[in-house]
């Protein structure tokens, strides 16, 4: 199979994974109304972030499965746990069985980092690493785009919870389309090794060095094996910095915390400006409409631009979400195509360095982790504002959401004075 066939069918089928996944929780109230279920806006968030939730705890365990059994299997494995998620949501009959189908689309779902763990090993080129990775985020924002127009015009023609019925057959194609993928080959190195890229301190080899040079010198041996245990704890109190992929994974979940902050109150803050629901939903979406023509446009001019710097997108992002607590509707249409731009700026040059550090034996475990730590930040970022909106209005998410990027670029200005390096 040709490189570009390969990708195509991993972008088509996680776009038919994500098209539902994301699309149908915005019609969570109407399916509470469907099953006679109270319509308490605590509910309706709880449902939202279950799925989040799930995915987030058993994103470690799938990781593990994925570099031990193949990214293929598990790939595979993601397309059908969402097809039989969506199927009990479709046959629910009372609000716990709703919760039960939720619940298994995200612990046996995961298709983001399935994706992305099944191309880092598939792709050895860095560069091109990094652009394939940018398509799994496009191929999301498109389905963020899309699904909400088309479920929404199906919404009013059949009920919602039968639509989870249809909707399985998409992540079900995926799966048929996954099995024309080529199987990656699984090292025999991968089972039960770990994915930190941090070299332990050179007393372990020189102890080693010793013991076979001189075996009678047993206390040079004791004094270096004590050494090194030392190296080995300071390494443990720094090992946020020192280890690259956990370092830009919890970047992630500062981004992931920026984004879905703004999300849940979305819609009553966009009608205190008088709009219409068509109107609201096309503010909703501009970000990601802008996040689609910057990746357009970026992927024919990146040659001749910098690259994209981190702690600048949390920048764009900190002003965008500030920018909306004015009360001018022309701003507030500003302020969401800044968001989109910040969005991309932060995605690229996380992608960037994901590509730059990946080691594809281990991607089943990093990427999990990576999407892993994303859906916490969503988790915690959908708790946040709902505690916080009650007392504080709603504005308070926005204010949340510029707190959480403050904070990420103070990180990274660590990160830099520590290891010099731009982020």
């Amino acid at each position: 199979m040709s490189y570009r066939m390969m990708v195509a069918i991993v972008l088509c089928c996680h776009y038919l994974s994500a098209f539902s996944a994301l699309g149908m929780p915005l019609f969570l109230p109407i399916m509470l109304q469907e099953l006679n279920a109270p319509l308490q806006s605590g509910w309706v968030g709880l449902l939202f972030i279950l799925p989040t939730l799930m995915t987030a705890i058993a994103a470690r365990y799938w990781g593990i499965f994925a570099d031990t059994y193949g990214r293929k299997t598990s790939l595979l494995r993601a397309e059908l746990g969402l097809a039989v998620g969506f199927l009990i949501c479709g046959f629910s009959q009372s609000l716990w069985q709703l919760v039960i189908g939720l619940s298994v689309q995200g612990l046996f779902g995961g298709t983001m980092a399935a994706s992305n763990a099944y191309l880092a090993t598939s792709i050895t080129d860095k560069n091109a690493l990094k652009q394939v990775l940018n398509f799994t985020q496009f191929s999301a924002r498109l389905a963020l785009i899309t699904a909400p127009i088309g479920l929404g015009f199906l919404v009013h023609h059949y009920e919602v919870l039968s639509l989870y019925r249809v909707l399985a057959i998409l992540p079900l194609l995926a799966l048929l389309l996954s099995f024309l993928l080529k199987k990656d080959v699984i090292a025999a190195g991968n089972i039960g090794t770990t994915a930190n890229t941090t070299e332990l301190p050179k007393a372990s080899t020189k102890t080693k060095t010793k013991t076979k040079t001189n075996n009678s010198n047993s206390n040079t041996a004791k004094s270096d094996k004590k050494e090194t245990q030392h190296s080995a704890q300071s390494l443990t109190s720094t090992a946020f910095f020192a280890n690259p992929y956990l370092f830009i994974s919890v970047l992630q979940f500062f981004l992931a915390f920026c984004m879905v902050a703004t999300f849940p109150y979305f819609l009553p803050f966009a009608k205190t400006f008088g709009l219409s629901t068509s109107q609201i939903g096309q503010l909703y979406a501009m970000p990601h409409v802008m996040y689609l023509i910057c990746q357009l446009l970026y992927g024919r001019i990146s040659q001749r631009l910098p690259a994209m710097s981190l702690s600048l997108g949390f920048t764009v992002l900190a002003s965008a979400v500030l920018l909306h607590l004015t009360d001018y509707l022309p701003l507030i249409w500003l302020a969401r195509m800044l968001f989109g731009v910040g969005m991309f700026m932060c995605y690229q040059s996380l992608h960037t360095q994901m590509a730059d550090t990946n080691q594809s034996k281990h991607s089943g475990k990093i990427f999990s982790r990576y999407d892993a730590l994303a859906k916490w930040g969503g988790v915690l970022a959908g708790l946040s504002v709902t505690l916080f909106v009650p007392m504080f209005g709603l504005l308070s998410p926005f204010v949340l959401s510029a707190m959480m990027a403050v904070i990420a670029i103070i990180t990274i200005k660590i990160y830099q004075e520590k290891y010099s390096k731009t982020v």
